[in-house]
C-alpha cells in the first residue's frame, strides 16, 4: 500500500492537516490566555512522535523531511528536534535480493562478475541507500558498496507532490506571514534532490579527498569511480568505528583531548574559511582508525558557504562592537535572513534595546519582572517580523551543534576559547585587514561618535538667538562637557588597545581590564551626554 501514490498522498496531507487543525485550536486558546508554554511543548511533542511513526511506516521523503526539520532550531522547539533526529539510525533494510537488482541494472552485468563475497546483510541503512560489504574481483581490494533503495526517486517524487499540497495549505497559516514557506519548499526539494544523485555526492567527496590530500590525521575513502552511478557508489572499506567509542579509543591509546583539538581545527577550518563543509557530521559518518586517523564518510549532505557571506558576518561582528545596528540589520538582510516584507526599523529597535538593556542594567538588582518584560518586548517584535533562517546556515549551525557534542564526549574539560583563538584572528585577517588595525579602526569610529555634538544641540545653537551672557554660559559649560567627553574617548580607545595588547599577548588581565575601563569610559560618556541633550533642551533667556 506504501508504494501507491494516492495512498501516500493521502496519509500525508491528512496527517499535516490534522497538525494544523490542532495548531490553530491552541493558537485560539494562546490568545484567550488559556495555554502555557508546557502546553505547547506537550502538543509538539506529540505530533512530532505522530510525524515519526508515520515516517517510518512510509518512508521516503518523510524520513528526509524529519532529517530536515531536525536542524531547523529557528522553527521548532528542542524537544521536538530530539525527536526527529532519531530518524536518521531507524530506516528498516530493503534487502538483499532487492538491492541486487538495482546493482546488476546499474552495471549492466552480473554482479558475480564485478565483486565476490557479498555481504546479504546491510551494514548501514538510511533512508535513500543501503551499504553491503565485497570484495573487488579486479584487485581484490575490500569495498563498500552503497546502494539507492527500490523505487527511491518515484516514492519521493510522489511525496513531493503530497509536500506541495501541504504548502498551500500552511499559507493559509500564520506561519506564512514568518517564513518564506516556498523558498523552504525548494530548500528541500534542492537538498534532497542532491542526495538522490549519487553523482554529487560523488563529486562532494573527490571536493573533500582532494582538500585533505595533505593532511595525513584525515582519511577520505578512496572511490572507484568506474563502478559509481546515479544509484550505486562504490569506495575502498574503511576498518573504523565511531570517534565517540571510548573503549575503543582506550584499548589503542588514542589521546581523546588531542583527539578533540585535531577534530576542532578540522570543523573551524571547514565552517569558516568559506566553500563545503560537512553538513551531517555524526559519530556514524565521522569515524576513527586505530592509529588515530580521523575518516569521514557519506558526503550526501554538504553545505557550502561564500566568502561574500564570510566578509558579511565579519562586518556584523564589527559592528556589533561599534554598536552601529543599522549596518547589522543591513548585513542580516545581506545574508538572507530578513524576507522583503521585514519592518527593518522594528528588527533594529529590538536589537539595540537587547543590547542596551546588556549592557546598562546590574541583573544581580534589577527587578525580574522588568527583565521578563523587556524579552517579551523583544520576542514580539522578532516573532511578528518575517525572519527566516537560510538552508545554509541552518547546516551550519546543525554542523557546528553535532560536532560541539562530539567534543564534549571525547573532552568534557575542552577550552574552545584557546583552540579557537588562532583560527578565529586567521579568519578575521582573512580580508586583509589585522586584528590590531579592526581595533583601532573600531576605536577611531568610537572616538568619531564620542567626539561628535549631538545634533540637538548642533541644531539649538544654529536656529535660536541667544543673550550674549546666556550663549557664553551655555558655551561655557558646552565646552567643559565636550572636554570632558574627548577624555572619555580617549580612555575608550586606550582601553581597546590595552584590552587588544592583552588578548595577543596573551595577558587575560590586560585584557579585561583594558575592557572594564573601557566600558566604564563609554558609560561616562553617556551620562555625560545626556548632560548635553538637557542643556540643549533649556530655554535660555534673559
Amino acid at each position: 500500500m506504501k508504494r501507491i501514490a494516492l495512498f501516500r498522498i493521502w496519509i500525508i496531507v491528512t496527517m499535516f492537516a490534522r497538525f494544523i487543525i490542532r495548531l490553530y485550536a491552541f493558537s485560539r486558546k494562546q490568545q484567550q490566555g488559556v495555554a502555557t508554554t508546557e502546553e505547547y511543548e506537550a502538543l509538539m511533542l506529540k505530533l512530532a512522535r505522530e510525524y515519526k511513526r508515520n515516517a517510518l511506516r512510509l518512508e521516503g521523503l518523510l524520513i528526509k523531511l524529519g532529517q530536515f526539520l531536525s536542524i531547523r532550531a529557528d522553527l521548532l522547539p528542542p524537544a521536538v528536534l530530539n525527536e526527529l533526529s532519531e530518524l536518521v539510525d531507524r530506516v528498516p533494510t530493503s534487502g538483499w535480493e532487492k538491492s541486487r537488482a538495482i546493482l546488476e541494472a546499474e552495471w549492466g552485468v552480473p554482479y558475480s562478475q564485478v565483486v565476490k563475497d557479498v555481504g546479504i546483510d546491510a551494514v548501514a541503512s538510511a533512508s535513500i541507500g543501503e551499504v553491503y560489504g565485497a570484495t573487488l574481483l579486479e584487485n581484490g581490494k575490500r569495498v563498500a558498496i552503497k546502494i539507492q533503495r527500490p523505487n527511491i526517486e518515484k516514492i519521493i517524487r510522489t511525496d513531493f507532490r503530497a509536500m506541495r499540497i501541504v504548502t498551500s495549505m500552511l499559507k493559509r497559516t500564520s506561519l506564512a506571514k514568518s517564513t518564506d514557506l516556498d523558498s523552504l519548499y525548494r530548500q528541500m526539494i534542492f537538498v534532497i534532490g542532491d542526495e538522490l544523485n549519487f553523482q554529487t555526492e560523488l563529486k562532494n567527496a573527490l571536493y573533500f579527498k582532494a582538500k585533505y590530500a595533505d593532511n595525513r590525521d584525515v582519511y577520505i575513502p578512496d572511490y572507484h569511480e568506474h563502478l559509481c552511478t546515479n544509484r550505486v557508489l562504490t569506495m575502498d572499506w574503511v576498518d573504523a568505528r565511531r570517534i565517540t567509542d571510548l573503549a575503543f579509543l582506550k584499548e589503542n591509546d588514542i589521546d581523546r583531548s588531542a583527539l578533540a583539538e585535531r577534530l576542532f581545527t578540522l570543523a573551524a577550518e571547514q565552517l569558516l574559511f568559506g566553500g563545503q563543509f560537512h553538513a551531517d557530521p555524526h559519530p556514524g559518518n565521522v569515524q576513527i582508525r586505530a592509529d588515530g586517523t580521523i575518516i569521514l564518510l557519506d558526503f550526501g549532505m554538504v553545505g557550502q558557504t561564500t566568502a561574500h557571506d564570510m566578509a558579511t558576518i565579519r562586518n556584523i561582528l564589527q559592528a556589533f562592537i561599534s554598536l552601529d545596528y543599522d549596518s547589522i540589520v543591513d548585513g542580516l538582510e545581506d545574508l538572507r535572513f530578513l524576507l522583503p516584507t521585514a519592518n527593518k526599523q522594528n528588527i533594529r529597535q529590538a536589537l539595540e534595546k537587547a543590547v542596551t538593556f546588556y549592557l546598562e542594567t546590574d541583573i544581580d538588582t534589577v527587578d525580574t519582572r522588568l527583565i521578563e518584560k523587556v524579552l517579551q518586548d523583544i520576542q514580539l517584535l522578532v516573532k511578528n517580523e518575517p525572519i527566516q533562517l537560510p538552508a545554509e546556515f541552518a547546516f551550519f549551525g546543525r554542523a557546528a551543534s553535532t560536532l560541539l557534542g562530539i567534543l564534549q564526549i571525547l573532552d568534557p574539560k575542552i577550552d574552545l576559547f584557546t583552540l579557537g583563538k588562532p583560527i578565529v584572528i586567521e579568519w578575521l585577517e582573512e580580508d586583509g585587514t589585522t586584528l590590531q588595525n579592526r581595533y583601532v579602526k573600531t576605536g577611531i569610529n568610537y572616538a568619531k561618535k564620542l567626539l561628535n555634538v549631538p545634533p540637538l544641540l548642533d541644531n539649538y545653537l544654529k536656529e535660536l538667538r541667544l543673550s550674549e551672557q546666556a550663549m557664553f554660559q551655555r558655551n561655557l559649560e558646552s565646552k567643559e562637557l565636550l572636554h570632558r567627553q574627548t577624555f572619555n574617548a580617549i580612555v575608550i580607545l586606550l582601553g581597546l588597545l590595552v584590552g587588544l595588547l592583552g588578548y595577543i599577548r596573551p595577558d587575560e588581565w590586560l585584557f579585561w581590564s583594558g575592557g572594564v575601563v573601557s566600558v566604564l569610559a563609554y558609560f561616562n560618556w553617556r551620562r555625560l551626554g545626556r548632560k548635553i541633550r538637557h542643556l540643549a533642551r533649556q530655554d535660555f533667556r534673559v
